[in-house]
Parts: structure tokens; sequence; C-alpha cells
């Protein structure tokens, strides 16, 4: 397993776009059992809180066991959960059950939460206290999952679960902070939708390696939207169904208001084409082979259907992956 170039796993925003939740979270359920069964090594949500206009994941936790019922191999995480709208023991705890839940297969990515950030004030918490937050609460989860009494007390976190502390992922764009989170031994997860992954990631990237001085290897995990079709006018045409809601919702963007798919496509560096175009683009993207050790493709946009997601995902377990180095975890294990 360890002479794979990286781990596969998928994330997914849910984006339930004329669906009921019942539908939207029933459809990530099957999408989660799906790619177990195609050998992806992981399933990641986000955590979106309000979201009016689509149904958004505001409790991943709760999603997350149901998911740990359903599969019994495919690691489970968040990607990312916002710490600073936690209360960070309840958080370590409902953590902890759920890792135990799913026999330890939980991953938890952490951050200030940016795109939850309309949704302070509905927390009480002031925007400018977002990163004070995290870093108070960030150090709260540590000191309890590595067994530390909690507060002025004698009391541990129960169940504990020792191994979740070296599953914990840090999600920032901050140099700083890249460096921190390889100083505290965890891993560094960067974002989609960028334009000029040279520019905006790699550094983040040899800022966290260059930093790490932890006991185990350290681990950089990187999300990229990628969309596979029998050629790229197919799959941008695809695409072009979700970048109509794509644009309303993100038009505050003053950027991209003026940009046609194509363009859209490479200003949020979309992957998509045939195989062999999506194959092609992976490798030439500066800041993913040779860089990451957890790849996480974001096959869902704003018009499509779990159905479709699913092919997607067919497409990149059985065809882009394999032909980059990886093997399906499935086939590892037999």
């Amino acid at each position: 397993m360890t002479d794979r170039p990286f781990k596969l796993g998928f994330l997914t925003h849910v984006n339930g776009y004329g669906q009921t939740p019942s539908q939207a979270y029933a459809g990530l359920l099957d999408l989660i059992e799906a790619a177990e069964d195609l050998g992806f090594d992981g399933a990641f949500v986000a955590q979106h809180h309000f979201q009016a206009d689509r149904v958004g994941l505001p409790s991943p936790f709760v999603l997350l066991a149901a998911a740990a019922v359903r599969t019994s191999r495919i690691e489970l995480g968040t990607a990312i959960s916002t710490l600073p709208l936690e209360d960070p023991l309840r958080f370590a705890e409902d953590a902890a059950v759920l890792d135990e839940l799913s026999g330890g297969r939980v991953q938890l990515g952490l951050g200030t939460g940016g795109a939850n950030r309309p949704a302070f004030a509905a927390f009480g918490v002031p925007d400018a206290d977002a990163r004070d937050r995290f870093d108070d609460a960030l150090g709260f989860v540590h000191a309890a999952l590595d067994g530390r009494p909690v507060r002025d007390t004698d009391l541990t976190l129960q169940p504990a679960v020792p191994t979740l502390r070296e599953r914990l992922w840090q999600a920032t764009s901050r140099q700083e902070q890249a460096s921190r989170a390889a100083r505290d031994g965890d891993g560094l997860f960067i974002g989609t939708f960028i334009h000029r992954p040279e520019e905006e990631q790699l550094p983040l990237i040899r800022a966290y390696r260059a930093a790490w001085t932890g006991a185990g290897e350290p681990r950089v995990g990187a999300a990229r939207a990628v969309f596979p079709a029998s050629s790229r006018a197919d799959a941008l045409a695809d695409l072009g169904r979700g970048f109509t809601t794509f644009r309303e919702r993100v038009g505050r963007f003053a950027e991209i208001a003026d940009l046609d798919d194509a363009q859209l496509a490479a200003r949020i560096n979309v992957h998509y084409g045939s195989t062999e175009d999506v194959v092609e683009s992976i490798r030439r993207d500066p800041a993913l082979l040779g860089h990451v050790d957890y790849f996480f493709p974001v096959v869902q946009h704003e018009a499509s259907t779990v159905a479709e997601e699913i092919r997607r995902l067919e497409i990149i377990a059985t065809e882009i992956a394999p032909a980059l180095g990886w093997a399906p975890a499935r086939e590892l294990v037999a």
C-alpha cells in the first residue's frame, strides 16, 4: 500500500439544489457506499451552515455515523469542520464516538471556516475572533485526544481514542498556519477552486514539509474538481449546467462575472475531458502529483445527479487514478 503515489478520496459539498434534505442526504450515503465498492480510500464531507438556496450539511458527524453503518472500510472525514463555531469538548466527544462506531476510520479536517463566515453572527461569534477561537479550540482538541485531563479536572476524554490524534488535518491558505500544522503533527489540507496552484499552494506545501518535526510522516491532502466525460466538449457542456447556478451563488466575485464556461473552468482549476485529457491535466497540475499524499476529487456540480456523480467516481477509480499509479484499496486488501 505504501507503493501507491497517493491515497484517493473524494470531497462533497452536498449541493442539493432542487432536493429535499432527506433526498440529498440519502444520495450522499449512496455516493459514499459506491465509493467504497470502487476501492476509494476516503469520503470527505464539507460542513455548511444555514444554506437556504441548497441543502448543506451543518452536522457532518451525524451523517458520517449513518455512513459508518453502511460501510466497513472507507475512511470518513470532514473537510472541513468549522472549529470556531464548535464547543471543543463536545466536538471531541462526538468525534470519539464516531471513531468508535466506525472502527477507527475517522479523519478530522479542521479550519476557521471562511465559507461559513455569514453564519458566525447566528452563533454569537464575532468574525474577528475566528482565528483566536480556532487556535484555542484546536489546542483543546489536541489535548483531549492526547488523553490529557480536561481543563481543571482529573477527567479525560471518553471514549479514549488516542490514534485519532494522528488523523487530524488543518486547512489553511496561510504559510504560517501550514508551518504550525506541521509542528502540531497534523496533516495539511488544501482546497479546490484555486487559480494558480504553483503560487497559491506550493508555498504552503513547502512551508509545511520544511517545518515537519513529527514522529510519523507528513500528510498533505488536496482537493480538485475532476469531471471526466467522452470529450472536453461534452465535459464542458456538463459543467455548464452547474456553472449557471455557480455564477449566481458566487456572483459577488467580480473576477468571474464575465468569464465563459471554458474560462471559468480554467479560473477555478477544473480537470475535465476524456480520461486521457484528465490524466494529462492532473499531471500538469504543479501542486498535485509528487506533492500530495491524499487526493480528493470533487465530482459534483450544482446540477448533477447522484447517478452522474457515481459514474464520475467510477471513471476516476477504474481509469484515471490507475493511470497515475493508484490501485483500489479493495484489491490491496484482497
